[in-house]
């Protein structure tokens, strides 16, 4: 029993040796399945002239993206899709809601622009062993320069082994396509920080800091909800994401007069669910 107890702990000590010294890597196959639920919400409340304005929402989806190829450089072409949306708007005195399970109970509105972005494909992207964007081969519902600030699984791994400690930085350009902008683009960086490796999984800090913000805070807005931090867990042995936790908190003062406040609030969750 002594000798069975060694080898078990031999084993753990291993796999965490390995984790810590080799470079983590997606590992896409062909024909793979990666199925991901997203819960999020959203809160914002705008005060003007003594007078506050709410608005949230509240969303849960369940994605699928589906490894279509994979080069001899390691790069996968992966198809993304929605496999089922539950979506909660709020706003001054009524709250709205499209589900994709229940259309018939559904806002009508709401039905008529979200019900045709399930089950079809959306986008087709080439993404390399990094996490790493290489192409935008086709999107159907959101700018191609969406996937340059919001990278499909979150995280940017390093060229570097990984260890606890280990720190890295992402250098991208945020754009505001309309009907936020008109294509005005920001210098971005994400920073990343490898808090501990736990057998296979690896824990990931990351901030988000726009470099160049408008100087009046009202053209800020738009670029609050695309300043999250948090925290991602990557699966070292399997190569792929599997779990993350983001958030937003950001307020702006005198947008518009002496007292006037915007604040923003996040709050973003993500689990694979199926492979």
């Amino acid at each position: 029993m002594r000798g069975y107890g060694l080898a078990i702990l031999i084993g753990v000590v291993l796999v965490n040796s390995a984790a810590a010294q080799t470079a983590a890597r997606f590992a896409w196959k062909q024909g793979q399945i990666l199925t991901y639920r997203v819960d999020q919400s959203t809160s914002a409340s705008d005060v003007v002239e003594g007078k506050t304005t709410e608005t949230g929402s509240r969303m849960t989806t369940v994605k699928r993206w589906q490894v279509l190829g994979v080069d001899q450089a390691g790069v996968a072409t992966l198809q993304l899709s929605v496999v089922s949306l539950h979506f909660e708007v709020k706003i001054p005195r009524e709250t709205l809601m499209f589900d994709s399970t229940q259309p018939d109970k559904s806002d009508p509105q709401l039905r008529e622009q979200m019900a045709k972005y399930i089950g079809p494909p959306l986008a087709v992207l080439r993404v390399d062993n990094s996490g790493r964007v290489v192409e935008v081969k086709e999107s159907k519902q959101a700018p191609a320069s969406r996937f340059e600030s919001e990278l499909p699984f979150l995280v940017l791994l390093p060229a570097a082994p990984l260890q606890a400690g280990s720190a890295w930085e992402r250098p991208y350009q945020v754009t505001l396509e309309p009907p936020q902008g008109t294509g005005e683009k920001f210098d971005a960086v994400q920073k990343y920080n490898c808090q501990k490796i736990d057998g296979a999984a690896v824990t990931i800090a990351f901030s988000t800091t726009i470099k160049n913000l408008p100087a009046s805070p009202l053209d800020q807005v738009p670029l609050l909800e695309m300043q999250p931090e948090g925290e991602i867990v990557f699966d070292a042995v399997s190569g792929r994401l599997h779990r993350a936790r983001l958030t937003i908190d950001k307020e702006l003062k005198g947008l518009q007069g002496e007292g006037s406040s915007y604040h923003f609030q996040s709050n973003y969750s993500e689990q694979l669910v199926k492979e």
